[in-house]
């Protein structure tokens, strides 16, 4: 929804300002200006001249740069006029701040943002609550309703019904534990094993697998000889740890003795994780990623709070790393 009204306004010839407003937003946001900025570009070679989008970023998780926020886009704002969007916004009321002081400095104040949490919206905006899963499918749904900020919490809506058919419950979850013999280090993220069972799954979908295809007097669909592209890509996973991770882990090395082309996300990444521009499997603190989505998810831990905040990023198959069986979820 967000993408779609950014680029609304931008076709409509306005600038849109695509807020960042912490640090687990950073990815999402940055993959929104470059789809957007991929459609400007679409229509300037079209001869159309569309608004231009721009990316802020500020850290308000601690109530620092509020006043920055204001100030720079109360600036930027033309003829009393102003569009912003802002993906994953944090559930504190530093954001509801913002939106507070914009709506008494900025006469046509023109602003969308979304968040999980439903309770932290500014007094002069309008709420509307999405609570179907589209994207995800029933399996990885059932794991991420259990979190704890849904069913006990309450800062976060339950699902409610899908509205369309599902075409099928599968795949199924595949879970994977850190204990029996080889395994190592205290928790998954550390254990060589680990990593060699999480690539001996990914080898088993055929990701980055491609099919030689020959042309034959029957083969109709067949044009010239060549290869198809995989059903799977390596850009299509993602390995999610509940901290930062080093080059050198278990899991890491696993991986790679594995023949998987992983890699360990930086700061300097982000960009490149965002529009999933390199075919190579990312690993990284999941909360450096909120917002990103990817067919297959690999969870190491099932933490307390990894269930909304990393197993929701997936769109087909998930895998949890089990840490010797001792959590919470079974």
């Amino acid at each position: 929804m967000l993408l779609v009204m950014g680029i609304k306004w931008l076709l409509d010839g306005h600038p849109v300002y695509i807020v960042s407003s912490w640090r687990r937003s950073r990815a999402a946001c940055i993959m929104l200006y470059h789809l957007m900025l991929q459609t400007v570009k679409t229509q300037q070679s079209a001869g159309v001249s569309p608004g231009q989008p721009h990316l802020l970023q500020y850290d308000l998780l601690k109530g620092k740069d509020v006043e920055e926020v204001v100030n720079d886009l109360s600036q930027a704002a033309r003829g009393g006029s102003l569009y912003v969007i802002a993906d994953e916004v944090n559930g504190l009321s530093y954001f509801r701040t913002v939106c507070d002081k914009l709506l008494t400095q900025v006469p046509h104040l023109h602003l969308w943002a979304a968040s999980c949490f439903h309770r932290y919206a500014a007094a002069g905006l309008k709420v509307e609550c999405l609570t179907r899963p589209l994207r995800s499918p029933p399996a990885v749904v059932r794991e991420v309703e259990q979190d704890w900020r849904i069913n006990e919490k309450r800062d976060v809506l339950p699902y409610s019904e899908r509205g369309v058919p599902d075409h099928t419950d599968v795949p199924p979850v595949r879970r994977l534990y850190h204990r029996g013999q080889g395994h190592s280090g205290v928790k998954p993220f550390d254990c060589v094993t680990c990593g060699r069972d999480v690539a001996n799954f990914l080898h088993s979908l055929r990701v980055g697998v491609t099919e030689n295809v020959t042309t034959t007097a029957t083969t109709v669909t067949s044009t010239s000889g060549g290869t198809t592209p995989p059903c799977l890509q390596w850009r299509d996973v993602l390995v999610l740890n509940w901290s930062n991770i080093s080059d050198d882990a278990g899991m890491v090395n696993g991986l790679k003795e594995a023949g998987i082309p992983v890699r360990v996300m930086n700061v300097d990444d982000i960009d490149d994780v965002a529009t999933a521009r390199s075919d190579v499997v990312w690993i990284t603190d999941g909360h450096r990623v909120c917002g990103l989505e990817r067919k297959v998810v690999v969870c190491l831990e099932d933490h307390l709070l990894a269930r909304l905040n990393y197993m929701s990023r997936c769109t087909s198959q998930l895998v949890i790393v089990y840490d010797d069986n001792k959590t919470k979820y079974k």
